[in-house]
């Protein structure tokens, strides 16, 4: 019997990343807990936000969508409507299979609108929603401290 899914809010993926991956957990001692299923999956997707490219990150998704053995399937309800679904037949790949359908059909629109906060002492993840297209942190606090540090390294050589 086949699980039906609908994809991850972005939002709530990139929360999932943030508190529960390993390497934002390294860099800050401040978050803490222990849950293995959610640090696996933060895990699985913190790369496609770190790769290098549109390419990669395709490759990335497409390994990550084919290992959860998602698929599409179309319903049609009494009045002949027909609606996407995507389903997958382990249910505890549901919530990967939900995870890569964020960024499919994020990346799929927006290709590199996606990365890793540009702060040395962060590895956050972020989705730029600005206007320009050109966001590097993952929040004011990261920016706010490497313009201070670049401020103070400038000082220093001059």
């Amino acid at each position: 019997m086949a699980t039906r899914i609908a994809a991850m809010a972005m939002p709530e993926l990139v929360a999932l990343i943030n508190e529960w991956g390993t390497m934002p957990r390294t860099l800050d001692p401040a978050k803490t807990g222990d849950d293995p299923v959610r640090t696996a999956l933060a895990d699985d997707f913190h790369p496609v936000f770190a790769a290098g490219g549109v390419a990669e990150r395709a490759r990335l998704i497409t390994d990550l969508l084919t290992g959860t053995g998602v698929r599409p399937v179309l319903t049609a309800d009494d009045n002949g409507t027909l609606t996407e679904e995507w389903t997958v037949d382990d249910p505890a790949q549901s919530a990967r299979a939900a995870a890569a359908l964020a960024l499919r059909h994020h990346l799929a629109e927006h290709p590199g609108r996606i990365g890793v906060c540009a702060d040395d002492q962060c590895a956050d993840v972020y989705v730029d929603n600005s206007p320009a297209g050109r966001r590097r942190f993952c929040c004011l606090t990261c920016q706010n401290r490497a313009r201070a540090a670049a401020f103070r390294r400038r000082g220093r050589a001059g």
